[in-house]
C-alpha cells in the first residue's frame, strides 16, 4: 500500500468540524478512488489536539489519482481550515501484515 502519514494540530473548538470533513470525504471523495483504501484518524495519547492521519491507498498510482483530482484538492483546502498550520505529510510505503 502506499499513502502517507499526516501530523496537524487542531484549532480550539474544531473537532466536531474536523469530523464532519471526514464525513464528507468518505461520502464525496473516498467513492472516486479506486481499489482498496484504509483511513485512520486518532491523536497524540494525551493530547486530543495533535491529530495524526494514516491514508493508504491499494498503490502509488491510486493514490497520486486521489492527489491529482480536483475534488480532492477543494477539500483539502476546506479541511486544513480546522488546523493551526499545514499538516505535516510523509509519504510512506506500507505492508498489510506480518512477514515470515
Amino acid at each position: 500500500m502506499f499513502g502517507t502519514i499526516a501530523h496537524a494540530t487542531l484549532k480550539p473548538g474544531q473537532r466536531d468540524r474536523l469530523d464532519d470533513f471526514m464525513t464528507e470525504w468518505k461520502r464525496d471523495v473516498r467513492p472516486k478512488v479506486p481499489g482498496a483504501f484504509v483511513e485512520l484518524i486518532g491523536h497524540q495519547a494525551g493530547n486530543p489536539d495533535a491529530v495524526v492521519f494514516v491514508a493508504l491507498a491499494q498503490d502509488e498510482a491510486a493514490y497520486r489519482k486521489l492527489a491529482a483530482m480536483p475534488e480532492q484538492h477543494e477539500f483539502y483546502l476546506r479541511f486544513n481550515e480546522v488546523f493551526t498550520g499545514e499538516p505535516t505529510w510523509e509519504d510512506v510505503e506500507m505492508e498489510w501484515g506480518l512477514k515470515e
